[in-house]
């Protein structure tokens, strides 16, 4: 068990006594079980969000009764629920990306119950820190009060594992999220891009398969017969065309980022592959990386065909 003393603080923002941690994104799960026997009369204890605005889901000791709370401080809500005992299960479930967080409990530590909906957080100035996990304790009455004891801290990412995030020996296609046109091995043997709903979108030109060369390493063959993306020069005129051989050039990292999206480094120039959606220009492996909003043309989605 992890003890914490609960310390005097008018609100959970200025509880002293607080264990926190760095929220993992792009989505965890973070999962504890709360024992509030140890609580005395205005203790309150449990899990919390910390940043500004604040959320946490814990239990106060009300004289001889336990009573489970949310608070949420953007909207100054407060939800409580009565408990059976001191034993509880608190969980919250944080999308990092879309800034949302939602709480659960559950008195039996297999079914857990959704409370308070859909949570906004934020990334600011302020506490300029973003999201925290927080286990706290602390006697809003002001003065010292009891324990809280928290048997395990678990923090669950679903995306985390990417064995299958690189579609090995599967026919894809592939869209620039920059403008989400397909890339298509053009007649004229350049990798260019298809107008979405043309002729060149729906045929072989426009799919690839992947072949696994190891470490994240692929080949990229187009569907039409016309060979492999091969980068075929350095710097500015690193342009990528379709070759019958395979080749070190044809030698590209998959940079998976999740739900889909990915990047392709070129081995021969170490430089991402790319395109300027405002030009029209055929695509180069002579880019240095993504944008912020990953919206500069070097980033790519994929979709099986089969």
């Amino acid at each position: 068990m992890l003890r914490l003393h609960a310390t005097g603080a008018p609100h959970f923002l200025l509880a002293r006594n607080s264990l926190t941690q760095r929220a993992i994104g792009p989505e965890s799960v973070a999962t504890t079980m709360l024992d509030a026997q140890g609580l005395e009369h205005g203790d309150v204890a449990g899990l919390g969000l910390l940043n500004i605005p604040y959320y946490w889901l814990g239990v106060v000791r009300d004289g001889e009764r336990w009573r489970l709370r949310l608070y949420d401080q953007l909207a100054d809500r407060t939800i409580e629920e009565p408990l059976p005992g001191p034993l509880v299960h608190l969980r919250v479930a944080g999308d990092y990306d879309t800034e949302v967080a939602r709480f659960s409990y559950s008195t039996d530590g297999n079914t857990f119950h959704p409370i308070g909906g859909e949570l906004r957080l934020a990334y600011q100035l302020k506490t300029f820190q973003g999201v925290r996990h927080a286990l706290f304790a602390y006697n809003e009455t002001g003065r010292r009060g009891g324990h809280a004891d928290f048997d395990e801290f678990r923090v669950d990412e679903p995306l985390a594992d990417r064995t299958s995030n690189i579609p090995a020996g599967r026919v894809v296609t592939i869209r620039n999220l920059a403008d989400d046109l397909p890339l298509w091995a053009n007649p004229h043997g350049m990798l260019y891009f298809a107008q979405k709903g043309s002729e060149a979108a729906a045929g072989p030109g426009a799919r690839f398969r992947v072949h696994d060369r190891g470490l994240g390493r692929v080949a990229l063959e187009a569907m039409d017969g016309s060979g492999f993306l091969t980068v075929v020069g350095q710097g500015l005129p690193a342009d990528v065309r379709l070759m019958k051989t395979e080749s070190d050039g044809a030698l590209f990292q998959w940079q998976d980022m999740l739900r889909g999206e990915f990047m392709l480094l070129s081995l021969k120039t170490n430089r991402y592959l790319g395109v300027d959606p405002g030009t029209g220009e055929p695509y180069s492996a002579d880019w240095p990386g993504a944008a912020p909003d990953r919206r500069n043309g070097t980033v790519l989605l994929w979709e099986s065909t089969r």
